[in-house]
């Protein structure tokens, strides 16, 4: 809709789309002999902006055009009243001059952010200590100034037909393969939702399996974490309100990466990857391990072990499935009970908690020494992992295992792990495998385990970037 050139008609309009916005404001000017109206939220406004960059200019020279006057860097011209209606929601004045059918939108938006703080969801040893915050803007500023080049690209998208929520998709443009990005913009556009509300909501939206456990987009709030991804070719995805970004497409195996990979010599970076995939398959296994073998294959351990492992479940009143199963779910509602509480409470609930659960429990003859162990060890061995999507599809997955188990022994465990394998193979993130296994030497030695820095020549083959070459000669000044 085109507004009248009579500014009592502009007016009756915004007021009448308005009628119920407490904080709705119009105000009305004589300058220079000229009527004007500024139409606002008051709550979404800046007054010390409007009055400087603004007022201020118009009074000191009231009879030239608004666009030479007004200095401000956030000025739009338009001819459409429901344009200028939604300008406002984000925080614009709308200006207009009797006489003028031109609507002046100027974005003087108060800003209330916090102030960047270090990340406390990823915590490194060494690493920058810098971490995203909610407000996508100065996200976007931190790569920025993390990645000084003209490849950066920024893409921005607005989601949620009620909420308008703004996302911005990052890649290296001579790097990212070209297919991901077409394929990535045309699942968000075909978006259609009332609102976004986090990185969450992008990611169920465009996930292939939906009903997969396994996490398909990595999280994380570390700007240094997400360039060391964009250089591999891979894409950074953050929305407006939620500190957190999510990258694609990613293998299985960059949920057991660090940025504490990088930052310590490679044998130990190496050691420590290594045993973050072995603690991989003990939290989904060990327990189950345990009721299997002591149901149905106690043969396959030392005479000695086995001694000691029946006269610890000989008093015991529940059968092995029910003492697993407990401990499991008692180790989750100690763990969700941590989370929910206020910091000081949840460690303390935590550490006294688990000593005389553990303690009682034992002494009351319904769960074994053995099974207190190996809870605790699952429980340790699933936190390890620096993803918490991993980590949490992970302790879902011990159950299956579990139940499998307690019913064919170590060959439904065997059938599990197939399984997981099988499902494994099967899926995709953005058309590219999911699940490559690093049978060769080039494929293993930023998967299973982290080569020195000189030898990754080539970006991984994963994603197919348009440039693999990393690294020309690493160590030219050796002769």
């Amino acid at each position: 809709m085109k507004p009248s050139s009579s500014i009592e008609a502009t007016e009756y309009y915004f007021k009448q789309l308005f009628a119920d916005q407490g904080d709705f404001q119009s105000k009305q000017l004589i300058i220079g002999g000229k009527e004007y109206i500024l139409f606002y939220f008051d709550t979404l406004i800046d007054s010390s902006l409007v009055q400087e960059f603004i007022l201020s200019p118009l009074l000191l020279r009231p009879q030239d055009a608004v666009r030479d006057v007004v200095s401000i860097l956030d000025y739009t011209e338009t001819d459409q009243l429901n344009e200028a209606g939604e300008a406002m929601i984000f925080g614009k004045v709308v200006l207009i001059r009797n006489g003028e059918s031109t609507l002046y939108v100027l974005g003087v938006d108060l800003k209330k952010e916090r102030s960047i703080n270090i990340p406390t969801k990823e915590r490194v040893l060494r690493g920058s200590n810098e971490a995203f915050i909610e407000n996508i803007d100065t996200n976007i500023n931190l790569m920025r100034k993390l990645i000084n080049s003209t490849d950066f690209i920024v893409k921005t998208y607005t989601l949620g037909r009620l909420s308008q929520t703004k996302v911005a998709v990052m890649y290296i443009k001579s790097i990212a393969n070209a297919t991901i990005i077409e394929e990535l913009d045309r699942r968000l556009q075909s978006i259609d939702i009332d609102y976004v509300e986090s990185p969450g909501f992008v990611d169920e939206l465009i996930r292939e399996k939906k009903f997969s456990m396994f996490p398909q987009l990595l999280v994380t709030e570390r700007p240094d974490r997400a360039r060391a991804y964009l250089m591999e070719g891979k894409v950074v995805i953050g929305s407006a309100g939620s500190p957190d970004t999510i990258i694609i497409p990613v293998s299985f195996w960059s949920f057991f990466h660090s940025s504490d990979d990088y930052q310590i010599s490679w044998p130990l970076g190496s050691v420590f990857r290594i045993l973050r995939i072995c603690c991989f398959f003990i939290a989904i296994g060990l327990p189950a391990f345990y009721v299997a073998v002591n149901d149905f294959n106690p043969q396959l351990l030392p005479i000695n072990f086995v001694n000691t492992l029946q006269s610890s479940v000989k008093h015991v009143a529940f059968p092995p499935i029910a003492e697993a199963l407990s401990m499991m779910i008692m180790l989750e509602i100690l763990r969700e009970a941590t989370i929910r509480l206020a910091s000081p409470i949840g460690q303390t609930i935590g550490v006294v908690g688990g000593i005389v659960i553990g303690t009682v429990v034992v002494q009351s003859n319904l769960v074994s020494n053995t099974m207190v162990i190996i809870t605790a060890l699952t429980g340790l061995a699933s936190f390890i992992m620096p993803s918490y999507e991993m980590s949490s599809a992970v302790r879902l997955l011990s159950y299956p295992a579990l139940l499998l188990a307690s019913w064919l022994g170590l060959l439904g465990l065997a059938f599990f792990f197939m399984m997981i394998c099988i499902h494994l193979c099967q899926m995709h993130t953005m058309g590219f495998p999911y699940f490559t296994p690093p049978f060769s030497f080039g494929d293993a030695k930023d998967t299973l385990f982290r080569a020195p820095i000189w030898s990754l020549r080539k970006r991984p083959a994963g994603t197919a970037p348009s440039n693999r070459t990393r690294l020309s000669h690493p160590r030219s000044w050796k002769r």
